[in-house]
């Protein structure tokens, strides 16, 4: 029998951990969100049942509105669109809430699929993450365009990125794909010297 041990994809970046990058004299925050359990939904969001299952599960309410979140302390359900969602939750919860979901659904047109293997996250905070984020993204990152709560998927420099937007001009998580990770937390290690 083989022992899996789980690793960041960031795993062979010296160093690793909170970095403190700087943007014309102001710093911010880039740290990675490990090892959470990632799940992809689908459904039909104008079923009630698909909707109070998701509900009963997740702790979380639908987003149903396109490029918002539906936010609670170490959960997030990200909409995707229209019939797809992503739900981020700690590591060793995604396979509980699978199970519910199945069997709460079981009968309906639907699909979840686990997708945290495949995905990391990272948490940037402080002054300067609006700009450090903006010299690889074309989003609009003004409070005004992009306020709390706000979610886009687009892309950083190379790497396509689901962001959300914590708190406006401060706090932002990226979701990016694995085979991405180490390429972008790099990029924005270099572009915020």
């Amino acid at each position: 029998m083989t022992n899996v041990t789980m690793e960041s994809p960031l795993v062979n970046i010296p160093r690793l951990g909170k970095r403190e990058l700087v943007v014309d004299g102001r710093a911010c925050l880039l740290d990675e969100i490990a090892l959470q359990d990632m799940l992809n939904i689908r459904g039909n969001a104008a079923d009630a049942a698909f909707v109070q299952a998701i509900a009963s599960a997740t702790g979380l309410t639908l987003p149903l509105k396109s490029n918002t979140a539906s936010l609670r302390s170490q959960r997030q359900l990200l909409w995707l669109g229209p019939n797809e969602w992503l739900l981020k939750v700690q590591g060793g919860e995604g396979e509980a809430i699978e199970a519910a979901l199945r069997t709460d659904l079981q009968g309906q047109h639907f699909s979840v699929v686990q997708v945290g293997s495949g995905n990391t996250t990272f948490s940037m905070q402080g002054a300067a993450s609006a700009d450090l984020l903006s010299r690889g993204c074309p989003l609009d990152l003004h409070a005004r365009s992009f306020p709390d709560g706000a979610l886009a998927q687009s892309h950083i420099a190379k790497a396509n990125v689901t962001l959300l937007c914590l708190k406006a001009g401060q706090s932002y998580e990226i979701t990016v794909r694995r085979s991405f990770a180490d390429y972008l937390f790099s990029w924005l290690c270099e572009a915020g010297t």
